[in-house]
């Protein structure tokens, strides 16, 4: 069985059978879980919205971040894009963002879980072509290097900030990669939104919540 509970924003728990990853936490009530279980915490960038040092006083096993620290402690790791770390029995990929610091690609108990991060086709209103043309490049090159891991878990970016452009980034993703569970993520607390998005495009693999601690049980 695994539980995944919606914290806030781009925050997730992931809870299997013996381990517990906890993506991006900024703020919210962090779950109850089972604290026989070994809990690592990652953290893709630096942004408020991605990282808060309250992290750092978890009692994790280890804390994986996707950016540079001066002051480090034993049990934190910090990974670049395009790399892999064993770390105990569980495996790490990280993707190059198109904003800041890195995508997680985690494996573990035989499940292969993906947090985006800001790793997203950011398409503004008023970018220039060059601007549009990197970011879908750069896009689509990592989508690439993830569809081969197929994804049991996805927790994708659907920002709507970025107003006509919003869907890109989404409909990108499911046209690469297969995943077998997808989250939206980074509504900024619309989540009205993405019950459009389900409803235009009837992804029936794309799960919707409407409040922070949503929890969904799979096997």
């Amino acid at each position: 069985m695994i539980k995944v509970t919606f914290i806030h924003h781009s925050a997730f728990m992931v809870e299997l059978q013996e381990h517990v990853l906890l993506f991006d936490y900024t703020q919210g009530e962090i779950p109850a879980y089972d604290r026989n279980k070994d809990l690592y915490v990652f953290a893709s960038h630096a942004h408020g919205d991605h990282y808060s040092p309250s992290i750092l006083q978890l009692n994790a096993k280890a804390v994986i971040l996707g950016f540079e620290m001066e002051q480090k402690n034993d049990n934190m790791y910090c990974l670049l894009p395009h790399s892999s770390k064993t770390l105990h029995d569980i495996k790490i990929h990280t993707f190059f963002s198109t904003d800041e610091g890195v995508a997680f690609l985690i494996e573990c108990e035989g499940r292969r879980i993906y947090h985006a991060g800001d790793l997203h086709n950011w398409h503004w209103p008023g970018d220039t072509l060059q601007e549009e043309n990197w970011m879908k490049q750069h896009y689509e090159e990592e989508m690439r290097y993830l569809a081969p891991f197929h994804p049991h878990i996805a927790f994708v970016v659907l920002d709507p900030r970025l107003q006509m452009y919003a869907e890109e980034g989404m409909d990108t993703f499911f046209s690469m990669v297969e995943a077998d569970i997808v989250f939206p993520m980074h509504l900024w607390g619309d989540f009205h939104f993405a019950k459009q998005y389900q409803k235009t495009h009837q992804k029936s693999n794309l799960y919707l919540y409407e409040h922070d601690g949503s929890t969904f049980l799979f096997e």
